[in-house]
C-alpha cells in the first residue's frame, strides 16, 4: 500500500503545482490584456481629439474606384 500512497501523493502534488502554473499564467495574461486594452483606448482617444489643420487641408478626400 505504501506505493500507492506514495504515487497518489506524488500526483496530487503534481498536479497542484501545475494548477497554481496555470493560475498564474492566467493572471499574468490577464494583466497583460488589460494594459495593451488602456493603451488602445488611449490611442484611439489621441486620435479622436486630434484637431484638423486651420487651413483646412486634410479634412475632405476624394476617392475613386
Amino acid at each position: 500500500m505504501d506505493g500507492i500512497s506514495n504515487f497518489l501523493s506524488t500526483m496530487s502534488m503534481s498536479m497542484a503545482r501545475s494548477n497554481l502554473q496555470t493560475d498564474a499564467s492566467l493572471a499574468l495574461m490577464k494583466n497583460f490584456m488589460k494594459a495593451d486594452e488602456n493603451a488602445s483606448t488611449r490611442l484611439i482617444e489621441s486620435i479622436s481629439e486630434a484637431a484638423p489643420p486651420a487651413d483646412g487641408r486634410g479634412a475632405l478626400m476624394d476617392v475613386r474606384a
